[in-house]
């Protein structure tokens, strides 16, 4: 038969090597399908055949605000808003229409920025449900919408979370660029964006035939930026899907701002159907339900049957189990990436 390019083919094939039909499996579907599951997660989580390397962009986003009915007045982009129950201050983005609002939660108190908190992830104010909201500027008032089981009140963006949310198809981020290095006007670069400052001083080099100059150059404007800016620290885990900048966000960031993630996504198999013809994936998920097999007959392990044939699940899990130790091994050894140097 042709290399399998289906789930359903896959399933089929490593049944086959099992002995299917001329042998009954004795195991069921949903199991199955189990450990088709956990093979590709091994295989995704250690094969470098199943990752890629993509760079991702992502919008900074505002919080939503939705009030009981519609507004007294019109609240104006960037104006401060006060909550007249919780004291809680934000910034107006932009004003959907009469009964919504975009906003971000500030630590400003009237106009002055207060940054003592501008990094935490985890103490974030909040506006309470059914409390008047005035505009400092606009003097425009409205009524927060109480929460139900069905609509929010306030549904919030990144600049409120303060990290921002992750496929789950992403197993590993390594680099974030920031907006300052994209060319953003927050959190602007050294020597009022030197990159295009220095470009334009050695462009009468190129004359000469040579780029060494450039290079060099390039190489000790990135040492200053290193030095005198550096890069922020980031956290991420798989299993969180929230990618934490360590940055003053009210100060980097503000809303419609773009990141560019530099990431390690998985392949998805019913997009990119070869994966389904790896070798090392089709021994292992063999070897899987192999096991499984072993495990289900392993209570009836040393009944004869008629025909004298003796029933020894016990013998097909031990094999199972030695099978699954050599491939994770080699998996290990053979297909996974080295790990990476740390340089600094």
């Amino acid at each position: 038969m042709a290399t399998p390019t289906t789930r359903y083919d896959f399933k089929e094939y490593c049944l086959r090597a099992l002995g299917k039909p001329v042998i009954q499996i004795n195991i069921d579907d949903d199991q199955i399908e189990d450990r088709l599951d956990e093979a590709l997660k091994v295989y995704q989580q250690f094969h470098y055949d199943a990752v890629v390397k993509t760079y991702m962009n992502h919008e900074v986003t505002a919080s939503t605000m939705r009030f009981a009915s519609a507004t007294t007045g019109s609240f104006t982009n960037n104006e401060i808003i006060v909550g007249a129950t919780s004291n809680t201050y934000g910034e107006v983005v932009s004003t959907s229409n009469t009964t919504m609002i975009k906003f971000f939660t500030t630590t400003q108190s009237n106009t002055s920025v207060v940054v003592g908190d501008g990094y935490s992830d985890t103490a974030k104010r909040t506006f309470n449900d059914g409390e008047v909201v005035t505009g400092q500027n606009s003097g425009a008032t409205g009524t927060v919408f109480t929460a139900n089981a069905t609509t929010n009140a306030i549904s919030y963006g990144d600049m409120d979370n303060k990290w921002f949310s992750v496929d789950d198809s992403v197993i590993g981020i390594t680099r974030v660029f920031l907006p300052y290095e994209g060319g953003g006007t927050s959190g602007a670069d050294i020597l009022f964006n030197p990159q295009a400052q220095f470009n334009m001083s050695l462009m009468s080099t190129f004359n000469q035939g040579s780029v060494i100059p450039y290079v060099m150059g390039r190489q000790y404007l990135q040492l200053m930026n290193d030095t005198f800016r550096g890069r922020p620290s980031i956290r991420w885990s798989r299993h969180m899907n929230r990618l934490f900048v360590d940055v003053n966000w009210q100060v980097q960031f503000e809303p419609g701002m773009w990141i560019v993630m530099e990431a390690l996504r998985t392949i998805d198999p019913d997009t990119f159907t070869d994966v389904w013809g790896d070798r090392w994936l089709q021994r292992f998920a063999i070897a899987l339900i192999k096991r499984q097999w072993g495990m289900n007959l392993s209570k009836f392990g040393g009944i004869d049957l008629p025909g004298g044939v003796t029933l020894d699940g016990v013998r097909i899990l031990t094999e199972a189990n030695q099978e699954v130790r050599d491939l994770e091994q080699e998996v290990k050894e053979t297909y996974q990436e080295p790990v990476s140097f740390i340089v600094g």
